[in-house]
Parts: C-alpha cells; sequence; structure tokens
C-alpha cells in the first residue's frame, strides 16, 4: 500500500516532515518468534512487581510526549483525537489512513469494561486511551502498514525504537506480546501488566 502523508511526528522520533509516496517495507512475521511471544505472555500470571509497575510508567510518560506533540494545538500535526463505543471504528487500515489525512481526527474505542488495561486504565484520555493513539498514527498512518500479522509485526518494528529503556520493554508486550497472543489463538487475549522474557527480544532492554 502506498501511503501519501505528511509526517506525524517530529525529527526526533524519525518520521520525516515532508510528505512521501514511497510505502515503507512490510517485515514478515516469523513464525517460531511469534508461537515463543505468545507462549510468554499467555502463561504469565500477573503480580505487583515493582519493575512491571516501574517499565509501564515509562511507558505511559514517553507515550505522552508523542501523544502532545501529534495533538499540539500550535504543532505542525495538529492531530485530534476523539473517544468511541464502537468497537471498530475503521473497517482497515487503508481506512483509517484516509480518514485521518482527510479529517486530522483519529477515532479511539475505549476499552470495553470488562478489558480494562491492569495498569493503564482504558477509559477516554487514560494512558491506555493516549498509547492506542500513538500506535494508530505512528504504527499504522504514517507507514502504510495494515492491520494483518504481518502489518502489525512491522508496525511493532517501527514503534520499538521510538521507546527508550524500560518504555520498550513494556511496549514488546503490548505491541508484539500481545498482537502474537492474537494470531496465535484468534482471540483477544485479557490485557496483562508483564514483561516479555529479554531472549525473545533480541536486545537487552
Amino acid at each position: 500500500m502506498v501511503v501519501t502523508t505528511a509526517s506525524l511526528m517530529d525529527p526526533a522520533i524519525g518520521i520525516p516532515h515532508q510528505p512521501t509516496n514511497t510505502a515503507r517495507s512490510v517485515h514478515q512475521v516469523r513464525a517460531e518468534e511469534t508461537a515463543a511471544v505468545a507462549d510468554c505472555f499467555i502463561a504469565a500470571r500477573p503480580g505487583a512487581d515493582p519493575l512491571v509497575a516501574e517499565a509501564y510508567r515509562q511507558l505511559a510518560l514517553q507515550t505522552d510526549r508523542q501523544f502532545a506533540a501529534l495533538t499540539a494545538p500550535d504543532g505542525p500535526y495538529r492531530m485530534t483525537v476523539v473517544s468511541t463505543s464502537v468497537a471498530t471504528p475503521y473497517s482497515d487500515a487503508g481506512e483509517l489512513t484516509e480518514s485521518v489525512l482527510a479529517t486530522r481526527t483519529l477515532e479511539v474505542t475505549t476499552s470495553r469494561a470488562d478489558r480494562p488495561h491492569p495498569l493503564l486504565g482504558g477509559e477516554a484520555g487514560s494512558a491506555y486511551y493516549r498509547f492506542r493513539a500513538v500506535h494508530d498514527l505512528v504504527g499504522h498512518v504514517a507507514t502504510g502498514y495494515g492491520f494483518d500479522a504481518d502489518g502489525e509485526y512491522s508496525a511493532w518494528l517501527v514503534q520499538r525504537s521510538r521507546y527508550t529503556g524500560l518504555a520498550r520493554w513494556a511496549a514488546a508486550t503490548e505491541l508484539h506480546g500481545e498482537i502474537s497472543a492474537l494470531w496465535m489463538t484468534g482471540e483477544f487475549a485479557e490485557h496483562k501488566a508483564m514483561l516479555l522474557e529479554p531472549r525473545l527480544l533480541g536486545w537487552r532492554p
């Protein structure tokens, strides 16, 4: 898919300011990695781990900086993010991209009452709400990646470089662990606050 889009981020995030007609290369999901990551996520038993709590605190802080850059009314992008109760406000990533670029408005579904995030919440304006908005804008609109397995995996590879330290580790849970579990089981898992085993990520958090 070829996307013509202005940058949705500042230079520190790594997406160019000028419009581009060049589609990013889609990375193929690696089956063995996906299965191992999914197993780790599914088997994890959430607990009150101070390291997990700190990782998610940093994830929220770093996400907020990205969200602020996207939505600042006097900034270059001036995105508006609104909440919706519609489970799937966009039929596919193409519709998401076209709608956002045409209206500069993104609809974000609030988490259902039975799937709140244990540390990030889920209601409109919560940390998880802002995290979802940044994922849609940076992981999909700015790249042209789809909602399929390869598209989501490619979005993760882009977004992991937008986080540092413990925040990147927590982002791996959300963007790689939970999504891998979806592809392996065909069902959305309950949100978990946990950290994947570093050996599965190929880098030290």
